[in-house]
């Protein structure tokens, strides 16, 4: 028997090597994808990148969002992905952006598990030194040596339009909230014969809540500002030094 478990265990790990995983169909998640939240020097201290999506896409077209999209297989993590995807959809260089980190992973209620990560971009710079002691130093030297963000060669077929966010505008708005429910129940076919102990009427009901932020007549709304809130509540105390 021990031998015969050893044999298996070799074939099992064999196998699971050379296989790429994916996501179970039975499972809530029914896709994976990245997104950045890209700062740039503003006139007023940082500004943060959105994309309206444009109206051609078949998934929410004319939203809001960040740059990001799906992991694919050249990629070594949804860092990376998240990354390629900026370049695609923004027009950046990868080497101008100098990630710092990732924010907690969000599982939105229409099945995405998001990877959202942070990034600066710095034309020539290395890494992300965010320092509030010269932050005014810093940005005046990469507004003289970095093209707007308006000249960017952006991906037409996937964004109608770019614009940013001051940092300060951000922190000192408070966000509309509303409230939603997502309900779980059983259909007809499910077995209470082999679950008697399970009401026939059992459904379960979850509140979360919409954030929405305007900026400028725009409202950035749904996945984007909870993300968005996240990481501005998380990191708030901080951010002010750079706003």
């Amino acid at each position: 028997m021990k031998h015969d478990l050893e044999n298996m265990a070799r074939w099992l790990k064999t196998e699971m090597e050379t296989r790429k995983p994916h996501l179970d169909p039975v499972g809530v998640v029914s896709r994976v994808a990245s997104v950045l939240l890209l700062f740039l020097p503003g006139p007023e201290g940082p500004e943060l990148v959105f994309e309206v999506r444009s109206n051609t896409l078949n998934w929410q077209p004319g939203e809001i969002s960040f740059p990001g999209g799906s992991r694919e297989s050249a990629d070594r993590n949804f860092a990376e992905a998240a990354v390629r995807e900026a370049m695609e959809e923004l027009g950046v260089r990868p080497v101008d952006i100098r990630l710092c980190g990732t924010l907690d992973f969000f599982s939105a209620h229409n099945t995405f598990m998001i990877y959202p990560f942070v990034g600066v971009w710095q034309p020539g710079q290395e890494g992300c030194r965010l320092d509030p002691s010269n932050r005014g130093e810093t940005a005046d030297r990469l507004l003289v040596s970095a093209p707007d963000y308006r000249q960017w060669h952006f991906n037409r077929d996937e964004v109608a339009e770019l614009f940013t966010v001051p940092l300060r505008h951000l922190l000192a708005q408070e966000p509309r909230v509303a409230t939603s429910v997502v309900t779980m129940t059983h259909l007809d076919d499910f077995p209470y014969d082999l679950m008697p102990q399970t009401p026939k009427d059992w459904s379960r009901v979850r509140k979360y809540p919409i954030y929405f932020y305007t900026y400028q007549g725009r409202v950035i709304w749904g996945i984007t500002a909870s993300i968005l809130h996240g990481f501005l509540e998380r990191f708030r105390k901080g951010l002010v030094d750079f706003a």
